[in-house]
């Protein structure tokens, strides 16, 4: 072997071997967000539904208490309007609050469902790939019945990350209208 082709090899082994390594970072992140992703987004979501709750609540006793405060001032009882007063500006505030807590929660469960979708098309994009490189190799052994098999499922998994990407993508476009 001469200079030239010993330099090739050496550079070629060394740049696969930092694919593969590249391929498993990506696919460990993945598999670390397509499990967790779905659980932050509900979780999220329970969050925003509790500090709705909350909020409708905390609206309901300061509008209340609000209204207490003011029949009281008009019969003469300015202690007890006072005591309301107070009560209706914690309403207030707690209600302020707890419609902050949803509106982070909102965001949270929408940026985790994003991370979620792109996760899911990730794993079918690398899917495909798997099933290209396996038709590949039952076409190289004369299996040709197993490589259709096995590229109608490369085709399938094309078609879910596709399907994927474009769901993506209306997320994003979503969030960058708000």
């Amino acid at each position: 072997m001469g200079f030239f082709s010993s330099i090739g090899k050496k550079i070629g082994s060394e740049v696969h071997s930092i694919g593969q390594k590249a391929r498993s970072v990506v696919k460990k992140g993945v598999k670390v967000v397509s499990a967790h992703a779905g659980q932050i987004a509900d979780v999220a979501s329970s969050v925003k539904d509790i500090a709705g709750g909350v909020s409708k609540v905390a609206g309901v006793i300061g509008s209340g208490a609000a209204t207490l405060a003011g029949g009281a001032a008009a019969i003469g009882l300015e202690p007890v309007a006072a005591g309301f007063a107070g009560v209706a500006a914690l309403g207030k505030g707690t209600q302020a609050l707890a419609s902050g807590v949803e509106s982070v929660a909102g965001k949270v469960e929408t940026g985790a469902r994003t991370a979620d979708t792109a996760a899911k098309t990730a794993k079918a994009g690398l899917s495909a790939v798997r099933h290209g490189e396996a038709a590949i190799d039952r076409m190289r052994k004369g299996n040709i019945m197993e490589a259709i098999d096995e590229g109608k499922k490369a085709v399938d998994d094309v078609e879910t990350a596709a399907s994927g990407a474009e769901k993506l993508k209306k997320q994003i476009e979503r969030k960058k209208k708000k």
